[in-house]
């Protein structure tokens, strides 16, 4: 089975199962027998309608459909201020805690401020950073503090940071995506069983083990 934890399209693709990432706008779209994630992006942030927008992703986040809170996080290359964006961070996460919700992170040169908000908050949550592009030094601290790091299309781009963290990284906190990408998530999975060095089953078998202990499902 390919699982593809985080994409934007509504069709499956080249995926078994999916988990589209629904914005908070966008939650009409939810259908019977599929997996949402549902969020307020950081990019999306206004704190003209901040209060309704984290309405709609909380109204929604009880869907059993909705097995996941976000994508939200902190992006620091954005004009929306970092008080603003964490605002909603800290909104959402309360919704995941709630609710007992993985969180999908969108993180962008603030890998340092999401790792320290959830260690000292102690939040039991497992926290998923979708397109991770970090060293492998953050990589490691991160999965061994319990997060889980999702790679797609930089294992493509050898001038990454993701290119070059990932064949160090536990394969037991990994998982794949397409997110809005040209790559397949076929593509996505021969390459990283490639930098990995094993059987792209074996691989696929991995994160279907992945995505029952963090989600407590089946995919």
């Amino acid at each position: 089975m390919l699982i593809d934890i985080h994409r934007h399209a509504k069709d499956a693709g080249a995926a078994d199962r999916v988990v589209r990432n629904l914005f908070h706008n966008q939650t009409s779209e939810i259908e019977e027998d599929k997996f949402y994630s549902v969020g307020l992006h950081p990019w999306h942030v206004d704190e003209n309608t901040i209060q309704e927008d984290l309405k709609m992703v909380e109204d929604a986040a009880s869907y059993p459909q909705v097995i996941a809170i976000g994508e939200t996080g902190l992006d620091k290359t954005i004009k929306t201020s970092l008080e603003t964006q964490s605002f909603a961070f800290y909104a959402q996460i309360d919704i995941a805690r709630k609710l007992e919700k993985p969180l999908i992170i969108h993180c962008v040169r603030a890998y340092n401020e999401v790792f320290t908000l959830k260690i000292n908050a102690n939040i039991k949550q497992p926290w998923i950073i979708h397109w991770f592009n970090a060293n492998r030094q953050m990589g490691e601290q991160l999965t061994e503090k319990g997060f889980y790091l999702s790679f797609g299309h930089l294992l493509f781009h050898d001038r990454s940071k993701a290119y070059h963290a990932f064949p160090n990284l536990p394969i037991e906190k990994l998982f794949f995506e397409t997110d809005d990408s040209e790559y397949s998530i076929d593509e996505v999975y021969k390459k990283a069983a490639l930098l990995k060095g094993i059987n792209w089953e074996i691989l696929q078998k991995q994160i279907e083990s992945n995505f029952k202990h963090c989600f407590g499902l089946e995919p």
